[in-house]
């Protein structure tokens, strides 16, 4: 039997993207905030004492806040601190991480989200 968690998360900050031309300060700050709101997310979310083990899924779905353009594999790098959050929160290296990307964004929501259902893998 698998079990999993699903965790939203808020908009990457503008800080955190590639092409962002922020100050390493405000950059280090908003990574550590989307970081520790990732990680808190997901050990709420697992409260109820749900164990994540052996490789888990990670299956993402990227809600943008307008229908502008933008670039998928720019919003997947910014979503980094959000994964190094996942592991803490799981105590797993990232690098067992089976990430299931889309390749198209979803429809846009006020403000943009990102949701993640995390299921538990096998050995």
């Amino acid at each position: 039997m698998t079990e999993n968690i699903t965790v939203t998360l808020p908009w990457p900050d503008r800080a955190l993207w590639q092409n962002s031309r922020a100050h390493w300060t405000v950059r280090r700050s908003a990574t550590k905030s989307h970081r520790q709101r990732a990680c808190f997310e997901v050990q709420w979310a697992g409260r109820c004492g749900l164990i994540i083990t052996g490789q888990p899924q990670l299956a993402w779905t990227i809600h943008p806040p307008d229908r502008r353009r933008r670039d998928l594999p720019n919003v997947i790098a910014a979503l980094k601190p959000a994964i190094d959050g996942i592991q803490d929160a799981l105590g797993i290296d990232d690098q067992h991480f089976l990430h299931q990307w889309p390749k198209e964004f979803s429809e846009p929501e006020r403000g943009g989200k990102i949701t993640v259902t995390i299921t538990s893998g096998y050995r």
